[in-house]
């Protein structure tokens, strides 16, 4: 099921990624430990796919993938594990794609190099697909700045919308971080807060109530943030991250 998602945080001209500099360039050169690895991404796969994405600082990896059509983001793909650096080298063994428009999830491996201007490209190997090339580019602070510290009132009240598993409904946040929220007949209960980084996410652990709740009485934690478009993105998995599920709402 691939869902519309009228803006993210971090969108930043889904019409292309900027050309690089000539050979010369100096920001071409392999980075360094002084170049960052944390913040927020512009996702685009060989396969066509484009998408926006988080490193947090315990690289920690949150990516939400589709298609674009007419200026939208039609979304399909969640990704989500952790990655690693050695030097100018990042890769990646644990990465869960949850992949809603198929109905898989599967176990995801990352092979890369990142730049001195922060561009990191490489290589994706899903298990049981054919691998792709990734490029993940660097947002301006100016399109969002992932170093703003996240305010919980920003958050505050209630959202409604559509979750990537195919339910919709409402989901609404308390003045003290308090999450209930009905999607199709699923009873949610949980807990919101400004991420412990201090940086412009927020913290989001739920428990889901029995059948029809397609994660039936389990719990999943995982990340929230704010579109452009004043757009709630909440992304969680599973305590052993066999499943994920999204939800895009407005106010």
């Amino acid at each position: 099921m691939r869902h519309r998602i009228a803006a993210l945080t971090l969108v930043v001209g889904l019409a292309g990624c900027g050309g690089g500099g000539g050979g010369d360039d100096p920001q071409d050169a392999p980075a360094t430990d002084a170049t960052p690895l944390e913040g927020g991404y512009e996702l685009a796969s060989s396969t066509g796919a484009r998408g926006e994405a988080l490193i947090l600082e315990d690289r920690t990896f949150w990516g939400l993938s589709g298609f674009e059509s007419g200026g939208t983001l039609y979304v399909d793909t969640l990704t989500q594990g952790t990655v690693s650096r050695a030097g100018a080298t990042v890769s990646a063994t644990d990465l869960r794609q949850y992949d809603f428009l198929n109905g898989v999830v599967r176990t995801t491996g990352f092979s890369g190099s990142m730049k001195v201007s922060g561009i990191v490209s490489g290589t994706v190997s899903p298990s049981g697909a054919a691998a792709t090339n990734l490029t993940l580019t660097p947002v301006a602070a100016s399109d969002f700045d992932y170093h703003a510290a996240a305010s919980l009132g920003t958050i505050v009240g209630t959202w409604n919308g559509d979750s990537l598993d195919g339910s919709s409904g409402s989901v609404t946040v308390g003045a003290g971080g308090a999450i209930t929220a009905s999607l199709s007949g699923c009873s949610i209960t949980g807990n919101a807060a400004p991420h412990p980084s201090g940086k412009n996410l927020y913290a989001v652990s739920v428990t889901f109530g029995p059948s029809p709740c397609i994660l039936a009485n389990a719990t999943a934690s995982g990340i929230a943030i704010i579109g452009t478009a004043q757009q709630l993105v909440v992304a969680l998995t599973s305590a052993d991250r066999s499943a994920g599920t999204v939800f895009l709402g407005v106010r």
